[in-house]
Formats: C-alpha cells, structure tokens, sequence
C-alpha cells in the first residue's frame, strides 16, 4: 500500500480526485437523479453500466455525451450504488475518481502511469478517469494508447472513461483495438420535465449549502428560462448554474450589503437570467411559451423583417436540436448592400447565442495571398509563430459556441476558404500543430457586398426573395481572385451554404426608425455618463431620417445605416460637445434641448447641407 499511497500524494498535487466508495460510505455522496425518457426506466442506465463492468471481456465503459448532461454527475452515482450494495460483485470494489480532462501532453503519460500504479495496489478497482482523452494525447503528436490497451488487461481493473463525443470519434472510434475493449454508454440532454427532478434536488443541496431556501416555482422559472434562452448550454448544468448564481448573488447581498436574504424566488431567477443572456427582465418576467427571437433580434436591426426572420428561425432549430450532427450549427450568408445591417444582426446573434457574447470577426479583406491561409490553421513546423498554432482552432477550443464573422468573404483569396470546406462539411478543422477543434456547436455567418446593385435593382423591380437569393448565388459563382481566374467560390463550397439571406435597401422609414434609435441610445448614454436628460423633438427625427434617405439614394444605396449616423455626428455632436465644455465652466443646463431652430416648414429645410444643418441644441 506504501506505493500506493505515495502514487495518490503525487496525483493529488496534479489534479482532482477521490476514492468514491469512502465518500459514499460515510454519506458525502448525494444521490443524482437520472430522469427516465420514453421506453425507459431511471435505472435502466446504471443497470446497463453495471452489466458492462461485470464481463470478463470488454469490461470497461466510455460514457459520452454534451457539455453539462450530466456524464460526470452519472459516473459518481454509479460509484454510490456499488457502494451502497445496489450490485452484489461491485460490493468490494473501490471507486477511484480522477479529473484528468486539464492534464497537459507533456504530464500526460507521467499522470497515467500513477494512477496505474495506485490502481495495482487493490485487489479491485474501477477507475472512473473524468477527460480521459487528455490521458491519450502525449506531446508531438504521440499516444498513450499503448500503454493504456497493455494495463486493461488486468483483470483485477476496469476503467470508466468520461469524454465528449467528438473526442470519442477522434480517439477511439477509429481504433479497432481499443474499441474491443470499452463499450460505449451515451448521456443524452434530458427534456425539461427530468430536468427539473434534478434541478430539485440540487436545490436542496444548494439550500444547504447557502442556508437560503429556494422556492420551488424558482426552480421551475429555472429550468424553463434556461431551456428556452441559454441556447449555448445543455440541461440540467445550465438550470442548476442559474440556481446557484443566484444564491451567489444573494449571499453576497446578505454578507457584504446588509441585506437581510432569506430565499431565493422567481425575480432573482429572471434577473441572474437576464445578465447570462442579454435578455432584459422585462422580456423574461412576461415570458410564457417560446422565446420571440425576433424580438430580440429586432432590438438592434430594423427595416430587415424577412433577415430577422431567417435568423429567429435557425436559432429555434438549434434549439430544438435538430441541426445535423457533425456539421457547423449553422452557416449562414449575409448578403446585401454596406450599411444595411449584416453586421450588427451578427452582432446581436453573438449576444444572444455564444458562451462569451462576442463576435469573432474575421476581415477577410486581410486574406487576399494564397499564403494569408496562415492565418487561420496557423504557419508551418519550422517558422516564427508555429507553437501558437491557428486563430480558428483557438478560438473555437476556447468557445465552442462562437459566432464566426467571415466579413467581405469576396475578397479572400480562394485558398483561404479549403480549411472551411471540411469545416462546414465534417464539423471540424485542424490547425499546423495537429489540434483539432470542433465546430459542430459553433454559427457562421459570411457576409458579401458582391451582387448589391443588382438586390437593389430587383428589389426595386419587386423580384421575389428567392429569386434574389439565387441571384445572389450565382454572382457569387463567378466571382475571381484579383490576380487569377480561380473561383472565390468553388460549386462545393457554395453547397455547403445553409442558407443565404438578404438584406433589403433601406427605404425611408427603416431610416427614420434608425434615427429614433440611435438618438435614443444617445439620450441613454448622456443620462448614463454625464447624468444629464436630453429632450429630442419629434421633428429632429423626422429630418434625420429623411436627409439620411435622400443622401443613401444619392450614393446608390451605399450609405445606409451609415448616413444616420454620420448626421448625427456632424449635426448633432459637435453641438452637444461645446455644451458640456460650457459645463464644466460652471453653466450647466439641467436638460439639453435639440429642435430645429428654422421656422420655415419641414420641406424647406430638408435638403439643407450638413454644414447648414437647422439642428439646434440649446
């Protein structure tokens, strides 16, 4: 037992682990409560689990399944089962549990050799190796495999393998002698109705825990606004986050401000739901059926009601679970003229789907040279920068759920996009220094600026979206590098294109409704930063609106948005700016006024220049 102990003590300086059995036997170990699905007892998995661990070939185990289902949660109750005699041959077995998922390449060997060793040292164990495909991968592309396959050979240990699926696929799927080995025992997400059996119980050891009592409709807002709004988490990890975020919140109210919390109820539950979303409280307090995406959406695009549409519609599908395995959870194409709103609908995309709320933009203008693919997977063994290895494969490793922006995709050069080709077919990419990245939960969304004249020729003429959108295709079809006559667009890579939706030329109204909007975030702004109000007339809007829709068609439809704010900048700010100086000089106005200051009617002063603009703060 002396090298068995001194192997423990070296692994517990590395990562996590705990003899389950111990911890089951003295009553540490709450039980977890796997739902029943349709055709299928609560208990049928742990008995199939069990069956599994009681061969004498191919006795070993790999459980799989989404981020936050519940795989480990699944193994440590089947830990306390055994030990609480649920499995007569399991009753003298020790349940060894090991975070290994954070072991680096270079440990990784090193970190799998002692936990063989401690193993050894019982006349029975089953190793439950949480992440145990960082086990596997040693550095420079090496593998643990070997070792791994001559140590499953003793009879006297079995081993539980936690792992995503994709790691599963890459690792074992393809290697017919490990397989022969393990079988494979899938965790799926649980609907809303079993989610809430486990929520419940956590709630119970987070009442605990916090010495707050949660109430049960808190738990039911819980699972039901986590299931609707945070797309890019599964159940029940992300109700039971919630949950705890807002005992969180509440504990430290109770320590820090005084406050005196008792419990936890609804509107704790919407407000911690709303900062993980974006989603105002107002929008979730009112919150009844499925979410209105297009609501949301709309907050910050307006005057593209069929793109808002398209998108609320891809976001319900990736919600429902129904987007195909193994591919992007979407890619879409934006096209349409500059300044319509493609990117800001990426923009709100982000906010309300991926992990980090950013946008990963991605200016494909920067990758015009056959050698600019570097930039994506990385450069070559051998060169500067090699062991920083690609940006797309970073940044989908450091968030699975990201939106991707491929802006000005056009302009890239066509070898930029072959990376992509087996990305949006296969759900996956490798950089240069052979890690892998999956992208089967992440959104892409390209956009263009190729075909606009004629989108807004055809929608002046009344063409139909479809007969747009395949427009749109075709243009893009035939666009060539600069320097060649290679297709930006092979025929294979525009198949891969879920769907392409256009954006409409902004029309009068449209602008009109983005004058009121980015005054009004100028109103909030002001009262934010300077506590000062700001009263806007009506008819300042109006002129806005109108002279940004007169200079957008004098510019062929180029300006857009863009002209909006441009007025603004130059009729509304330079204004508001010499009034706070005077401020700080000690004449400050309790309320900026902004009216236009010609009596003249509206028509008159409508096509004034900016230079001359009747715009007057006062």
């Amino acid at each position: 037992m002396g090298s068995s102990e001194e192997a423990l003590d070296f692994l517990s300086e590395r990562m996590p682990f705990c003899i389950l059995t111990s911890q089951a036997h003295a009553g540490e170990l709450p039980e977890y409560v796997l739902p029943a699905v349709e055709g299928r007892e609560a208990s049928q998995p742990f008995q199939a689990a069990a069956r599994i661990l009681y061969r004498k070939n191919r006795r070993h185990l790999l459980v799989t399944g989404l981020k936050g289902v519940g795989k480990t949660s699944f193994v440590v109750e089947l830990g306390r089962r055994a030990a609480a005699g649920e499995f007569q041959f399991l009753r003298e077995t020790l349940f060894l549990w090991f975070d290994t998922a954070h072991v680096g390449p270079e440990d990784s060997r090193g970190c799998l050799e002692t936990i063989l060793i401690a193993a050894k040292a019982f006349p029975r164990v089953v190793l439950c190796l949480d992440g145990i495909h960082a086990l596997l991968r040693r550095a420079n592309g090496g593998s643990n495999k070997p070792l791994l396959r001559s140590a499953l050979q003793d009879p006297r240990i079995s081993v539980v393998g936690v792992l995503p699926r994709w790691e599963y696929s890459e690792l074992f799927a393809a290697d017919a002698d490990l397989l022969e080995l393990f079988d494979l025992l899938e965790i799926e997400e649980p609907e809303e109705a079993g989610a809430l059996a486990i929520a419940e119980s956590a709630a119970t050891r987070l009442s605990q825990e916090y010495g707050l009592a949660i109430a049960p409709e808190a738990v039911r807002r819980a699972v039901f606004l986590s299931s609707h709004f945070l797309l890019s988490e599964r159940l029940p990890s992300k109700a039971i986050k919630i949950l705890r975020q807002a005992c969180d919140e509440a504990s430290f109210e109770r320590t820090e401000a005084g406050r005196d919390r008792a419990s936890i109820d609804i509107d704790d539950i919407i407000e911690v739901t709303a900062q993980r979303t974006g989603i105002p409280s107002e929008t979730l307090s009112g919150q009844t059926s499925e979410a209105n995406w297009e609501a949301e959406l709309s907050r910050a695009v307006v005057g593209q009601p069929r793109a808002i549409s398209c998108v609320a519609n891809e976001l319900r599908v990736i919600k429902a679970g129904l987007t195909p395995p193994g591919k992007p959870a979407s890619v879409l194409l934006f096209a349409g003229m500059t300044g319509v709103g493609k990117t800001e609908l990426a923009k709100r995309l982000a906010e309300l789907y991926s992990t980090s709320k950013r946008l990963q933009n991605y200016s494909m203008a920067n990758f015009t040279e056959a050698h600019s693919v570097s930039g994506i997977v990385g450069v070559p063994a051998g060169y500067v920068g090699h062991d920083q290895g690609g940006r797309l494969i970073n940044d989908l490793n450091a968030d699975p759920y990201s939106v991707f922006l491929l802006d000005e995709a056009e302009k890239a050069h066509p070898n930029v996009w072959k990376p992509f080709l087996n990305l949006f077919d296969e759900g996956w990419i490798v950089d240069q220094r052979g890690l892998k990245a999956s992208a089967d939960r992440a959104i892409f969304v390209l956009t263009t600026n190729a075909g606009s004249n004629e989108v807004q020729q055809m929608s002046r003429d009344g063409k139909s979206i479809d007969e747009i959108e395949q427009r749109v295709i075709s243009i893009l079809s035939r666009v060539r590098q600069e320097r060649g006559a290679q297709p930006v667009f092979p025929p294979q890579f525009l198949a891969r294109i879920k769907q392409v939706v256009v954006f409409q030329p902004l029309d009068k109204t449209a602008l009109r409704e983005i004058a009121a909007k980015m005054l009004g975030e100028l109103q909030q702004r002001w009262q934010h930063r300077r506590d000062q109000q700001i009263e806007i007339e009506t008819r300042v809007v109006d002129w806005i609106g109108s002279q940004a829709a007169l200079v957008n068609q004098r510019s062929g439809g180029r300006e857009g948005g863009r002209a909006v704010q441009k007025l603004i900048a130059n009729s509304l700010e330079a204004q508001m700016a010499r009034m706070a100086a005077r401020s700080e000089a000690g004449t400050r106005r309790p309320i900026l006024q902004i009216r236009l200051k010609d009596e003249a009617s509206f028509d008159e002063i409508l096509d004034r220049s900016w230079e001359s603009s009747p715009v007057h703060v006062e």
